[in-house]
């Protein structure tokens, strides 16, 4: 109003005044008018720019830059909404780095999130009085007005363009419909850039598989013969006489030279075979069928065959080599064997360890010098034929390979050298020398050496015996290559039929006499080294025959440590001991007994029959020990020790558990994550005692 009365004119104002008034005015339509071309200039130049097609990543960068060119803002950005986010597409201006990584807020935040949330346009003539305005730290732009425009198609808000200027009120409302005008221009553009986007891609895929169909039916003939000429599958093609028209590369090295028919191929036996397929074959029909042949100057070889008529008077016949592959199925039955066997052999030890555990331990109770003589022999009698019956056992987990193996880094040319004196009054005797081809450097590998022993000796017996009664010489050559350390066991005997190479690792398979062999010691040197990650082999040489075991090494800056041995704590009867509190958790009567027996006169020992029944006695009493089996009906070892300890985590080192089921995988993983200490079946009283007093004082000195 006040302007409008300086227009009109005041008597009392002089016209200098007025003047300056008028040309005030006019200077801000002026600019006005310049802003708003500049902005229809900006619209022109972003609708030529989708004209021409681009992608949206620049049509984000052009819309920023013409703003800031076209507009007297210091700084322009576009925020996209994506989710429950905006997100930062491009920026230009003032202090703007291109290669800034794109920053992004929550809709709702700030000026532009605010604006996003509600789609309309947002006026901060002063960012200081604004509520909403966010100020970050790691801002580099200073910023004293804002205007914020709804980027929109239709009702939907798609973004939102950003506005600044380091001056306060730089920016007015007439300005807003321009730009809000501007916003539903982008919104549309950018609508068609999408659509442009989709188009170019599908266009430049329908080019792109065109132009491959192009290329592939041009040279499909070549490229066909590339194909069969590159394959490892020897490839021919025969007419209707047996002669040979093609074949491919990996034939062709199959043959000392070029072949006119079929008998040139393959041995006389095998080529009237293959001949006498190829007439059965009908002109529609195909034959699929394995033959052993001489293929060249390869004897014997496993080929699996397919023939087929193409055309009328032409045959594709197409070999291939599965020597490797039938050698590799047999390894895999044979390790399938091992494993079924093992996994009964396991069981049986269990039952027959649970067995012998209140044979020897009630035997170790009786009081011998009370005994008569006679009854002391009789009780010597039980204890030796239970021991013995234990080894048995233990021979048999060796076998089944589920008695987890004690590994240790050592070097293996000490029990190479030991294993081989110890045969060195035999060998003499019988005219038969060993050559023990030492390497210089150490061959350090992490295995049980008890376990290495084992397979050395095998070796070794059989090497031996292969020789028999004749003189003879045994080389055994030890090397490190690559990564692994092998070792070879070579001998001068009559080498290995090969009727029998397939079964030669099957359990209680054996060539020796009944009084010789029972068939089980090759089996076990095979389960021990592919416990060990390692692979077993047995060939024909020249010479005779020759095994060989491979083994991954250990790196020379790996300590080669011996186990150390655990101090004896011996048993002790100490008042605190008298006091122990002690659960034994067990289900079979004999068993528990035998604890009770065996601990009862140094703890107060208390039972239960399941691991349910000793979980609902749990907080009754503070127990210092707690002995549990681990299968049981009801609840087992494994779930009373997890309920245990998540209703009292101080538990966690009071357990301690027997078990003769350690073949069985849950309980080996069991074992090994929870480190809890564990006695095997069948122990002796003396392991139990001492197992236990350990445990009490570990108890003692950690808590």
């Amino acid at each position: 109003m006040n302007d409008l009365n300086s227009l009109r004119g005041d008597s009392s104002e002089p016209a200098s005044t007025r003047e300056k008034i008028l040309l005030d005015l006019l200077g801000k339509a002026s600019d006005f008018y310049e802003y708003t071309v500049g902005i229809l200039s900006s619209i022109f130049e972003i609708t030529e720019f989708v004209s021409r097609g681009s992608p949206e990543d620049d049509f984000f960068s052009y819309v920023t830059g013409v703003l800031i060119s076209e507009s007297r803002c210091e700084n322009a950005s576009i925020f996209m909404v994506e989710g429950g986010s905006i997100v930062l597409k491009a920026a230009s201006g003032k202090a703007i780095n291109p290669t800034n990584p794109h920053v992004s807020m929550a809709v709702g935040d700030g000026v532009a999130g605010t604006c996003a949330r509600e789609g309309r346009t947002i006026l901060v003539r002063d960012v200081e009085d604004c509520e909403f305005f966010m100020k970050m730290d790691t801002a580099k732009v200073r910023i004293g007005s804002m205007l914020c425009v709804p980027i929109k198609e239709g009702n939907r808000t798609l973004g939102v363009m950003n506005l600044s200027h380091s001056s306060k009120a730089f920016f007015s409302v007439h300005y807003i419909r321009v730009f809000e005008l501007l916003g539903l221009l982008v919104g549309q553009l950018l609508t068609l850039v999408h659509l442009y986007e989709v188009f170019r891609r599908k266009n430049s895929d329908l080019n792109e598989q065109l132009k491959e169909q192009s290329e592939s039916l041009r040279s499909i003939t070549e490229r066909y013969k590339a194909v069969v000429d590159a394959s490892e599958e020897m490839i021919c093609i025969l007419d209707a006489q047996g002669r040979v028209s093609f074949l491919n590369s990996a034939f062709q090295k199959r043959l000392t030279r070029p072949p006119l028919t079929v008998a040139d191929i393959f041995d006389g036996q095998s080529a009237a075979s293959v001949l006498q397929r190829i007439s059965s074959v009908g002109r529609d029909c195909s034959l699929d069928f394995d033959l052993a042949a001489r293929v060249g100057d390869r004897a014997d070889i496993i080929c699996q065959f397919f023939i087929k008529y193409i055309g009328d008077d032409q045959i594709l016949m197409i070999l291939r080599d599965i020597t490797d592959k039938r050698r590799i199925e047999q390894k895999t039955m044979q390790t399938e064997k091992l494993t079924s066997l093992g996994l009964l052999t396991s069981g049986i030890a269990h039952e027959l360890n649970n067995k012998l555990t209140p044979i020897l331990g009630f035997a170790d109770l009786i009081d011998a010098e009370s005994l008569g003589p006679h009854d002391r022999k009789r009780l010597s009698v039980i204890i030796n034929a239970a021991s013995a019956a234990k080894g048995i056992v233990e021979s048999l987990l060796k076998f089944s390979r589920n008695k987890p193996p004690e590994k240790n880094i050592f070097d293996l040319r000490e029990v190479i050298c030991r294993t081989i004196n110890l045969y060195s009054p035999i060998i003499k005797k019988r005219g038969i020398t060993i050559i023990h081809e030492d390497p210089l450097d150490p061959l350090n590998i992490r295995a049980d050496m008890n376990c290495m022993e084992q397979v050395l000796v095998n070796f070794i017996n059989n090497a031996i015996d292969a020789i028999d009664e004749q003189q003879g010489t045994i080389w055994v050559r030890s090397l490190q290559k690559d990564d692994h350390v092998q070792v070879s066991i070579e001998d001068t005997g009559p080498g290995i039929p090969e009727a029998v190479m397939s079964k030669i690792f099957d359990p209680f398979f054996t060539t020796k006499p009944k009084e010789k062999g029972t068939g089980l010691g090759l089996s076990i040197c095979y389960g021990i080294i592919t416990d060990h990650k390692g692979e077993i082999s047995l060939e024909n040489t020249v010479n005779g025959a020759m095994a060989t075991m491979r083994l991954p090494a250990v790196r020379e800056t790996e300590a080669v440590q011996s186990p150390e041995s655990p101090d004896s704590i011996p048993l002790t009867a100490h008042d605190e001991n008298r006091k122990s509190l002690i659960m034994v958790v067990e289900d079979e009567e004999d068993l528990l007994d035998l604890m009770v027996d065996s601990l009862s006169p140094y703890y107060t020992v208390m039972t239960y029959e399941n691991g349910k029944t000793a979980y609902d006695h749990i907080d009754e009493y503070s127990w210092e020990l707690i002995i549990s089996d681990l299968r049981m009906p009801v609840m087992n070892g494994m779930e009373l020790y997890a309920e245990a300890v998540k209703r009292n985590p101080g538990l966690k080192r009071r357990f301690m558990f027997i078990t003769g089921d350690t073949y069985d995988f849950q309980v080996k993983e069991f074992l090994e994550n929870t480190g809890v200490t564990y006695l095997r079946k069948p122990f002796r009283i003396k392991e139990l005692r001492e197992t236990v007093s350990r445990q009490l004082q570990c108890r003692v000195v950690t808590e």
